[in-house]
Parts: structure tokens; C-alpha cells; sequence
């Protein structure tokens, strides 16, 4: 009879989860140093920002599209540091009335040329947000049924979205592109869990959620019970490692936070902050626990916007060094 000890000293379990960095945080580097850099902290995977927010500090997107030995290069880089390319970023908002927003669209297109080119599957963006009806200039996010043309104007926004999105994912289609990971930020149609459903719904599993679990703290949520449904649904494409710092005081009296980042970070209600100072080690050991057993397999990118730290750079080392201690690598 096989006794216990032996039986599982035979398993050996593929580790699901690698950590990776969004590179905007070593923006102010050039591309060699941040890979230096980047492999000296143990990461193994690049999140590369190519478009719409992002001023694409790491990569020359004609250069790449244009010449072959570029992009030869570019990746032999990468994997002479033992690091691999998963994904391109290109967060923006493709709704947006006017110029900005047909640049955002414009450069969505040509992040699915770009991912072809360098032999990436996934495109982390954002789904945007479109203005309140088809006369108004600005972006507008709706966040209460009341008064209730706010529900008139969530179907109209919803009806944009859907509109560029499916045209969008057929482009993606075309170019290999086989997921399109929206991240769950604020002013986006697609925020939460309902949201993404509505995504998927309507344009199928090429869309998931990139799961950025600092937004869903300062909005009241709870990210562990999101990844754990989210992973049920199939639905978690990426995931970002940032951490939100609470300022419970600030939150009880102002409720809803629209203070620039830069702000004190005492008056605020809250703070974006390097991964571990705004939850601890069970925490973020729990969160990744039900990745695991979600079945989500992929990347875990660095993402830093912490104001408290004296520089990017810090801000990433300590969370590098946190999530080597807490995630299942």
C-alpha cells in the first residue's frame, strides 16, 4: 500500500503564476537599463505599454512595425535577461469624443499590429467611456440610477461600446490577437464583475478582466471574492499587483475621492502604494491562493503610482520584494 508521503513526494505541480512588471513605472530608463534592472529583481515577465495613456518609454512602435531585424533585436534583449514578452498594454479611452479618442482608437488598432509582429496573444486596455449622448464633448461615468436619465444615458454608452469594441475584436482576430484583457478601472464602462459580464456577453471570450485589485479597495469591493468568481466565469486574462492604502479617517467624511494623486497623501481618502503597504502578507497570500485555484495561469505585473515612496523605482524593489515572499511563483 502506497503510504501518503510518498504519494505526494511524486506530484510535482506546475507553479501558475510568474511576476512581471508594467514598465511604465521604469519609465525614466532607457530600455537596456530597465532590463538590467528589471531581471536583477527577479522579474521574469514585461508588460509593455505601446499606446493611449501610455508614452511608450520602451519600445519605438514605428521602428518595431517597420523592420524585422528591429524586432529581432528587441526580443533577443528581452530573452538574453531570461525574461519573456507577455503582453502589450494599451490602456486608453477609444470613447472619448474627439481628437484624444481617435487617437486612443488609432492606437488600439495598432497595438493588434504590433502584437503580431512580436508573436504576443493578449493586449491589456481599458473599455473607455463615451460621452452622455452623441451631442456632448466630455466623458461622462455614470455612478447612480438617479436621476434616471442616467439610465438613458447608460444605454446609449453601453450601445458605443458595444459598437467599437465588436469591430475592434475582429481586427484583434485578424492580427492573432486571441485576449483583450479591460482592466477594472474607474471611469471605464467595465469596472466590476457585472460590467465584464456585459462585455463578454456581447462580444465573447476574447474579452476577460485584467484584475487590478487597488481599484477595487478604494471602490468598496472586496478583490479576493472578485478573483474567485471572476476565475469561475474564466474570465481573469491578467493580473496587476498594486495595493491601496486606506486612509479610514479621509474615507468615513469624504466617501468619494477625486483629489489629484499628487495631493497629500494625509487628506486623501486614499493612496495607490507599492504592493504590502496597504495590505498585509495574509492578504495578499489569500488573494493569490484563489488565483491559483481558480485556475488562473499567467503573469503578475508590478504596477506602480505610489506618491509616498521618493521614486518608482523604490516603489517597484519593494514590491517585488513582498510578492516574492506571497505569491505562488
Amino acid at each position: 500500500m502506497l503510504d501518503i508521503a510518498t504519494a505526494f513526494a511524486g506530484i510535482v505541480r506546475p507553479l501558475p503564476m510568474h511576476m512581471g512588471l508594467f514598465t511604465e513605472g521604469m519609465g525614466r530608463l532607457s530600455f537596456d537599463d530597465m532590463l538590467d534592472t528589471a531581471a536583477a529583481m527577479g522579474i521574469r515577465g514585461l508588460e509593455i505599454g505601446v499606446g493611449g495613456w501610455s508614452t511608450c518609454p520602451h519600445i519605438d512602435v514605428g521602428a518595431i512595425l517597420d523592420s524585422e531585424q528591429a524586432r529581432k533585436t528587441y526580443l533577443s534583449k528581452i530573452e538574453q535577461r531570461g525574461m519573456t514578452l507577455d503582453v502589450l498594454n494599451c490602456s486608453a479611452n477609444p470613447l472619448e469624443p474627439g481628437d484624444r479618442g481617435k487617437q486612443h482608437r488609432e492606437d488600439i488598432y495598432r497595438s493588434f499590429e504590433l502584437a503580431e509582429a512580436l508573436g504576443v496573444d493578449t493586449i491589456i486596455s481599458q473599455t473607455g467611456c463615451p460621452a452622455g449622448s452623441a451631442e456632448d464633448k466630455c466623458v461622462n461615468w455614470i455612478t447612480s440610477s438617479f436621476p434616471f436619465e442616467n439610465l438613458d444615458i447608460l444605454k446609449y454608452q453601453w450601445e458605443v461600446s458595444f459598437e467599437f469594441w465588436a469591430g475592434a475584436v475582429k481586427k484583434a482576430a485578424e492580427h492573432g490577437v486571441k485576449k483583450i484583457a479591460f482592466e477594472n478601472h474607474p471611469s471605464n464602462m467595465v469596472y466590476n464583475v457585472r460590467t465584464m459580464r456585459i462585455m463578454r456577453k456581447e462580444l465573447g471570450e476574447i474579452v476577460g478582466m485584467n484584475l487590478d485589485p487597488s481599484h477595487v479597495f478604494f471602490m468598496g469591493g472586496d478583490p479576493i471574492e472578485m478573483a474567485r468568481v471572476l476565475c469561475q466565469e474564466k474570465l481573469v486574462y491578467h493580473v496587476h499587483a498594486k495595493d491601496c492604502r486606506i486612509n479610514k479617517s479621509n474615507r468615513a467624511l469624504d466617501l468619494i475621492e477625486v483629489q489629484p494623486f499628487w495631493a497629500p497623501a494625509a487628506e486623501r481618502a486614499w493612496n495607490y502604494v507599492a504592493v504590502g503597504y496597504g495590505h498585509d502578507h495574509l492578504w495578499w497570500k489569500e488573494f493569490f491562493a484563489t488565483l491559483a485555484a481558480g485556475s488562473y495561469v499567467g503573469p503578475v505585473s508590478i504596477e506602480v503610482e505610489d506618491f509616498l515612496m521618493s521614486n518608482d523605482l523604490m516603489a517597484i524593489e519593494r514590491s517585488a520584494d513582498f510578492l516574492r515572499e506571497t505569491m505562488l511563483k
